[in-house]
């Protein structure tokens, strides 16, 4: 599956935007403007804004873990595939085992 790097770099920069853009560019105005209710508007936003930037850089993960997750499936399946082949080498191994041991014991009776 291939990533859709694109999005989720826009999706991390849009985060950081608002998650940090936003709280400078209010605080800048509430301090050009210079009230204490412009200022406490821009901190209750500005922490909105940290909050939901924060929400936004976290989704832009989920596509990653999911991909990590798809990947260990994949991974799994592969071992168990191959734990199942050794497992059926073994006992032909031991088939091919007892059949070499019935020609060794044939060898020594007719050794005698």
């Amino acid at each position: 599956m291939k990533l859709p790097y694109s999005s989720i770099a826009v999706m991390l920069i849009s985060g950081l935007v608002v998650g940090a853009g936003v709280p400078i560019a209010l605080f800048y105005m509430a301090f050009k403007i210079g009230s204490w209710p412009f200022l406490l508007a821009a901190t209750i936003l500005g922490a909105l804004a940290i909050f939901w930037g924060a929400v936004m850089a976290i989704v832009a993960f989920v596509p990653v873990l999911d991909s990590v997750d798809e990947q260990v499936n994949a991974l799994n399946r592969q071992l168990n595939t191959y734990r199942a082949f050794i497992r059926a080498l073994l006992e032909e191994l031991d088939d091919v085992n007892a059949i070499l041991k019935d020609i060794r014991d044939e060898l020594k009776k007719v050794s005698e």
